[in-house]
């Protein structure tokens, strides 16, 4: 892509699964499709943002993880397939600025080997991109794969109890404080304008007064994910949901509602937010 071909450029990775995947940028996952979802044939398909992931020009590695689906134990010749494409666009003008940046990957569509069935199989490749901002994210935050285990998932249970209480009271305003630093990040690099901030701020309120049901948190059902190289931490449920869920409204027709919560630690002394 040329220097400053688009004046608001508005980074897309498209993505079509045929068997339980996870999408990195980084080390840092942004896409998941896994559980009863993947159960036969159905696939995963659509587009998914990364200016709030890559957070300044330059180089980024792209991993795309395969596993089986729910009920099948390999990747085989004939059930499994992934391919990922890159897309860019100026923020104002998808129909007419959208397209291609770097070459798609993919598994191959025939099937990964005849005769060899895999546990797991992996796509990547790097990117390049330009953006015209530099976010204020994880970048300089603490290592905390240098924390030991135990004491890790400690710090983060309680910081997660903390959001969860906050969320169990429906305080939409409390819970727009604790995540501020994502907002702001998200908001510089989605571009919004002052109607889109609004207008999220309105979906946040009409959620917590529907005063759902939260569901528990029980230290014993979650599990600690580090990433980001070492720079992100999130707590997730042992089926691989979010940590943090409100009950669905109406079950037969939706799931729960989740809350993707990663956390970073900018220092000790400031301890962890919500990035």
């Amino acid at each position: 892509m040329k220097k400053n071909y688009l004046d608001n450029p508005y980074y897309q990775l498209r993505h079509n699964s045929y068997c339980t995947t996870e999408i990195y940028v980084n080390d840092v996952l942004i896409s998941t499709f896994k559980g009863e979802e993947t159960r036969g044939r159905d696939r995963s398909t659509g587009f998914i943002p990364i200016n709030q992931v890559v957070l300044q020009s330059g180089t980024y590695k792209i991993v795309g993880k395969m596993k089986p689906r729910k009920g099948e134990e390999s990747l085989t010749e004939d059930n499994a397939y992934l391919g990922i494409e890159f897309y860019v666009c100026n923020s104002k003008d998808w129909d007419n600025t959208l397209t291609q940046f770097h070459p798609k990957i993919e598994s191959p569509w025939d099937g990964l080997s005849e005769n060899i069935n895999y546990p797991t199989f992996e796509i990547s490749t790097e990117i390049e991109v330009e953006l015209p901002f530099v976010l204020d994210g994880w970048q300089n935050s603490e290592d905390l794969s240098e924390i030991k285990e135990e004491d890790l998932f400690a710090e983060v249970l309680s910081t997660y109890r903390q959001i969860h209480a906050v969320m169990a009271s429906h305080n939409v305003t409390k819970f727009l404080e604790l995540s501020k630093e994502k907002m702001a990040l998200q908001e510089q690099a989605f571009y919004f304008s002052e109607e889109r901030k609004k207008s999220f701020m309105n979906g946040a309120t009409e959620l917590f007064n529907q005063k759902l049901e939260i569901v528990p948190l029980d230290a014993s059902s979650l599990q600690l994910e580090i990433m980001g190289y070492g720079k992100l931490v999130r707590l997730i449920r042992i089926d691989g949901s979010a940590a943090l869920q409100y009950k669905s409204p109406d079950s037969k027709t939706q799931g729960n509602v989740e809350f993707d919560t990663k956390l970073h630690m900018r220092s000790k002394e400031k301890g962890f937010s919500i990035i």
